[in-house]
């Protein structure tokens, strides 16, 4: 499974035309309670006020939250062969085996999202649907 689209090598100009997306790796944690704001003296309740709203339970709710790794290839037969990767994201630099340059438009803070348990997809099939909601991916194909 992966997606293809357009990937532009950063700061080049130069434009790999349907660039294999690969998730490789999906690092899954259970988070057991909410978050709570962090302590700010200078408000009348002590706490910082957090962001609650909805698509923001990621960064505070209380359940499975997942970090996605894409490493991206120039095709299909490259990454077939194993060939050095043209392109990473993440949120994880560790992840990025290769040392490849990294250059998703702000795509990085978008590699974590609630992940649904229990579900008919496994977390790979949900990391790549996902990715499929975010403006960078909108109109990939999935292969």
């Amino acid at each position: 499974m992966a997606l293809l689209k357009d990937y532009e090598l950063p700061g080049t100009g130069l434009i790999a035309p349907n660039a294999y997306h690969v998730v490789t790796n999906v690092k899954v944690e259970k988070r057991m309670a909410d978050f709570k704001p962090p302590v700010d003296l200078s408000m009348p309740d002590g706490l910082t006020p957090m962001d609650r709203s909805i698509g923001t339970e990621v960064y505070w709710a209380a359940g499975y939250t997942a970090e996605v790794a894409v490493t991206i290839y120039k095709d299909k037969a490259a990454r077939d062969a194993d060939a050095k990767p043209i392109g990473f994201m993440g949120i994880n630099p560790a992840d990025n085996k290769y040392g490849v340059s990294i250059g998703t438009e702000g795509m990085d803070h978008k590699c974590k999202f609630m992940l649904e348990v229990p579900s008919e997809l496994d977390h790979i099939a949900q990391a790549y649907r996902h990715l499929l909601t975010t403006d960078y991916y909108s109109g990939s194909l999935e292969v």
